[in-house]
């Protein structure tokens, strides 16, 4: 009878610590769930519900669009920069299809100048290869003169 007991405390130990590992490895998971739950809420509650764009933010683009027209026409913004800063405010959804079409040669040579090195990419270029993009841009500006100004008269009303 004496083995048949060692065999039972054994046998009983060993499911205690079985039940005990169970038990750690139960907590752990509720831990780990809890958290999961709590990052998906605050992913949830951090995703803003697509709206569409305001008035305010609407009238702030074609404001500025127009501001910027005003500038070229009064030769206080290049042809080049206006291009581009003009292609990314009718990019924006509050834009109406109507200042998109007008704005449509502005788009078309930002597009045409898309492969001009900006900010530091353009301090590291050397003097010639600055040179001939300034070139080019002046040949795209010229290119583009007669529409850009009948544009800009549009879009500066």
């Amino acid at each position: 009878m004496e083995g048949y007991t060692v065999w039972l405390v054994a046998g009983t130990v060993i499911i205690l610590v079985l039940a005990s590992y169970a038990a750690i490895l139960l907590m752990r998971l509720r831990a780990l769930s809890k958290a999961q739950r709590a990052a998906v809420q605050a992913a949830d509650d951090a995703v803003v519900e697509f709206q569409p764009a305001s008035n305010e933010h609407a009238l702030g683009a074609r404001e500025s669009i127009r501001v910027l027209a005003k500038c070229f026409l009064d030769g206080q913004v290049g042809g080049s920069e206006l291009c581009l800063r003009v292609a990314v405010l009718v990019d924006q959804p509050a834009i109406d299809a109507g200042v998109r079409q007008q704005a449509g040669v502005f788009v078309e040579m930002a597009a045409e100048l898309a492969d001009i090195p900006t900010h530091d990419a353009w301090k590291s270029l050397g003097r010639t290869e600055r040179e001939n993009y300034r070139k080019h841009m002046a040949a795209l500006e010229e290119k583009h003169a007669t529409a850009m100004r009948e544009a800009a008269e549009i879009l500066a009303r």
